[in-house]
């Protein structure tokens, strides 16, 4: 039995692979060129093959990869992973924010929600199992836990990661959160859901196809968050476009909610939203138990509101420090913002600062009844709630 040939073609991977591939809304979240590190990254599966070049990173893999995951283009010979693979050998360089972001950018429609996405959840969850012992598998899989597929813009991942994350990764837990969710409307007057269901009837507005899509779907609670933003719906048209849209889709059994820029970049007018959103809408306690949601949820509003630095500036230093300043300043009011949300840590018993009078009129309980009591300094204290009989001593035998 002859053995078989070892794979000698080298394939473009990692951030090389990832640019290559033109993920949807990439360059607004990551900056791909200061991630490659001025190398054309490339991994090879033979021994022999691994020899390093000037301005190339090569990466040896021993790992027995499936051939669906190893693309080659038979009229220039250049071979290039797959977008699953591709996903998890750059996941290991992300923290755990960053591994669902990218997730959802992976899943994203490239030119809106009639179009084709790259990959999905599914199948990036697949590689990641498949893939035993990779360099990044197990993030991979606790980020795709939170990744949906269906994000139609740059500042939709963010929002819904905002909305949809648990409390542990700075997120409002709403996990049942869909995007882009299709709504048929018929023009016999039933309007039909995702699922084929009929529901309330209505006239439908004349000249209307009946198919509309939400920015973000609860199916169960039957609610439909809809995205404002200041670019496309601030005109007088596209407002009065949104209020019939709504005025329809609340006659087909849908609830509306409305969600603008000032509420997402604001932390006080998000609170706000959240606020009404879980209490009012969906009828759902509000229980913070995760001492990092604040850290979290800070990070969360630098991806929202960071951008990668503008080319015209990058060798003005003067423009460069403006801008970096101006970008510390804004951190720094948003922090205090979002310390104060929710009435900040202290309110649900996560953190016990110095100056909490309450821990500190505790303290001085503690000690006034210790030296009333005569009670040596460090003895504990036990509350019984039953009375301690006095042992009698036995006589010696």
């Amino acid at each position: 039995m002859r053995r078989k040939s070892p794979n000698t073609r080298r394939y473009y991977s990692h951030w090389d692979a990832v640019r290559r591939w033109d993920i949807p809304f990439i360059s607004a979240h990551f900056d791909l060129d200061a991630l490659t590190g001025g190398k054309t990254h490339t991994t090879v599966f033979s021994y022999r093959a691994r020899y390093q070049k000037k301005g190339h990173q090569v990466h040896y893999c021993t790992l027995n990869v499936p051939a669906k995951y190893l693309l080659c283009d038979e009229r220039t010979g250049e071979g290039i992973v797959a977008p699953p693979l591709a996903y998890l050998q750059v996941v290991g360089d992300l923290d755990d924010l960053e591994a669902v972001l990218l997730a959802i950018l992976f899943c994203a429609f490239p030119r809106g929600v009639h179009s084709r996405p790259l990959t999905t959840v599914a199948e990036l969850r697949r590689c990641a199992e498949e893939m035993r012992w990779h360099r990044g598998r197990e993030k991979a899989l606790r980020a795709l836990r939170y990744a949906k597929d269906g994000c139609n813009s740059p500042r939709e991942a963010v929002i819904f990661m905002l909305l949809s994350l648990p409390h542990k990764l700075g997120g409002m837990n709403v996990r049942d959160l869909k995007f882009n969710q299709k709504v048929v409307v018929n023009t016999s007057g039933f309007a039909i859901n995702s699922r084929g269901l009929a529901v309330d009837s209505y006239a439908l507005t004349p000249g209307k196809s009946g198919v509309y899509f939400g920015d973000f779907v609860l199916p169960a609670e039957r609610k439909i968050i809809e995205f404002n933003s200041k670019t496309h719906h601030s005109s007088e048209r596209a407002q009065l476009a949104d209020t019939r849209r709504a005025q329809e889709l609340a006659s087909a059994g849908y609830e509306v909610i409305g969600l603008t820029t000032q509420h997402v970049e604001d932390p006080t007018d998000f609170e706000r939203f959240a606020l009404n959103l879980l209490r009012v809408k969906l009828r759902r306690r509000i229980r913070i138990r995760a001492r990092r949601f604040w850290k979290m949820r800070i990070c969360l509003q630098d991806m929202l509101m960071d951008c990668p630095v503008p080319d015209e500036i990058q060798g003005d230093i003067d423009r460069l420090m403006a801008h970096r300043e101006r970008r510390d300043a804004r951190r720094e009011r948003e922090r205090r913002s979002i310390m104060r949300m929710f009435a900040g840590p202290i309110r649900w018993g996560l953190e016990k600062w110095r100056w909490n009078r309450d821990m500190l009129r505790r303290l001085a309980d503690e000690e006034r009844a210790r030296q009333i009591t005569g009670r040596p300094l460090g003895t504990p204290i036990y509350n019984r709630t039953y009375a301690v009989r006095p042992r009698q001593a036995r006589a010696p035998a």
